[in-house]
């Protein structure tokens, strides 16, 4: 009897692997292989649906977020396509018990328009993919980030004399200008990408005002969290690249499955479990609508820009080795920002961590022609009267943006607001030292109160 009553409490046993069958439910031949595992196409809808509900819980409970309003950012590409079909579903499940409510208060859909550099790109198609998942859909363009706000009207523009050929003596300096009526937003964005000279940057910068604009727009709309389209494969792709950007002390910032750097909104990326191959096909099989994106290496070699080449590496090294995606990834979740990335003022012009001695390091990694250290031209003095000193201003790999950039260029408006909060917090913590050492003399050190007990 006893045997019967522990037989009574063991779980059921688990159903035993057939071989060459799905691993889920054992009676269907298996239509795709992910990391040597084998799925039918029913199951692997079903597990692909569960592994996205399952990630956007977890990231829900590690960020604290509560019940809020969240905008999905579609790009209109295969992954966000397939994030956005999936968080429809979530909000539309039926639910019974203790989860009767909701994630989320209410989502909406964020898209960016880039029509303005790159014609070809298939807005149409993207505005249908919006418009069949039946949530509310808003679009800003990409020449908006020079629209002025409240109070906003000057703009940054860099100043020639103020770049030297090595970064021994780079002193970046800019000075504040009115743009000019006849200028439309489209001609100065186009401006802007025409003043970088590499491909490398001109996809740093586009990343740099996308994500500035998607911010905002969540903003405007009130919603507490952004969804990213993320893959693991994009994921890796991005560790690499901006690794090689020198943007280390942000890496758990800007490539994390969550990120509370952006005031008022919470980053989440809920696709990171998904490889391409996983989003490919599960479009596929459901239906679902991904709309073509270019860039600016699109059809490019694979030296084209650090990116392209990051991308080439890690497709190339998965393909012959499956783990190679995921160890990058777990490697990343294992990085958290260092305390001085938290603590330190966001960079002018990308908004993540500026390293106080960013300078001083590209002065030492730096390797420059001994003629043209000899021939260094004379830097604007930062106290001139129509210039600005934004060296201190700067992260690292901005730094190296801007040291190839062509002078006169025109920085977008958020620059202008960025660089008016540096010089508030500086302004801050300086009138705090004044105040403490106008005080410290009458100030009881706790040394010697602890002393005069004793």
């Amino acid at each position: 009897m006893c045997d019967a009553s522990i037989n009574d409490a063991l779980p059921p046993p688990r159903r035993k692997l057939v071989p060459g069958m799905c691993i889920k439910c054992k009676v269907t031949k298996p239509s795709i292989s992910i990391r040597r595992t084998l799925y039918c196409k029913d199951c692997f809808v079903k597990a692909s649906i569960v592994k996205f509900r399952a990630a956007l819980t977890k990231s829900r409970k590690r960020v604290e977020l509560p019940q809020t309003k969240v905008m999905v950012a579609l790009s209109g590409g295969a992954a966000s396509s397939a994030m956005l079909k999936l968080t429809a579903d979530f909000m539309n499940m039926e639910r019974k018990g203790t989860d009767a409510e909701p994630p989320f208060t209410g989502v909406v859909v964020g898209h960016v328009d880039e029509s303005c550099l790159f014609p070809g790109s298939q807005e149409d198609e993207i505005c249908t993919i919006a418009a069949e998942s039946g949530l509310p859909y808003f679009k800003v363009a990409l020449e908006d980030v020079f629209a002025p706000g409240e109070g906003q009207l000057a703009l940054l523009e860099l100043v020639k004399a103020s770049i030297a050929p090595g970064a021994a003596l780079d002193q970046f300096c800019a000075r504040l200008v009115e743009p000019a009526q006849t200028d439309s937003h489209a001609d100065q964005l186009k401006a802007l990408f025409a003043g970088l000279t590499s491909a490398t940057d001109k996809e740093d910068m586009l990343e740099i005002v996308k994500t500035a604009l998607i911010m905002r727009l969540a903003r405007n709309l009130e919603c507490g969290a952004v969804l990213l389209g993320d893959s693991a494969t994009r994921t890796a792709v991005k560790v690499m690249a901006l690794t090689g950007h020198g943007r280390g002390l942000s890496l758990p910032l800007e490539a994390g499955t969550e990120s509370q750097w952006f005031h008022g909104v919470v980053v989440v990326r809920p696709m990171r479990d998904f490889v391409v191959k996983e989003i490919a096909f599960f479009n596929r099989w459901t239906r679902q609508r991904a709309a073509f994106v270019p860039t600016f290496t699109t059809g490019g070699p694979r030296r084209a820009s650090i990116g392209r080449l990051a991308e080439a590496f890690i497709v190339e090294l998965d393909r012959d080795f499956p783990s190679t995606v995921p160890t990058v990834c777990r490697t990343l979740q294992k990085l958290e920002p260092r305390a001085e990335a938290l603590a330190a003022r966001p960079c002018v012009v990308c908004g993540m961590p500026a390293e106080p001695d960013a300078h001083a390091w590209r002065s030492r990694l730096t390797i420059s022609n001994a003629q043209d250290t000899e021939q260094l031209p004379v830097p604007v003095e930062a106290s001139a009267a129509d210039s600005l000193d934004i060296t201190s201003c700067l992260c690292y790999s901005c730094q190296n943006m801007l040291h190839h950039t062509t002078p006169g260029t025109v920085l977008p408006r958020f620059c202008t607001t960025q660089l008016q909060n540096a010089e508030d917090s500086t302004a801050s913590a300086n009138n705090h030292n004044d105040l403490r050492a106008k005080i410290e003399e009458f100030l009881i050190d706790d040394s010697d109160g602890s002393d005069n007990e004793h």
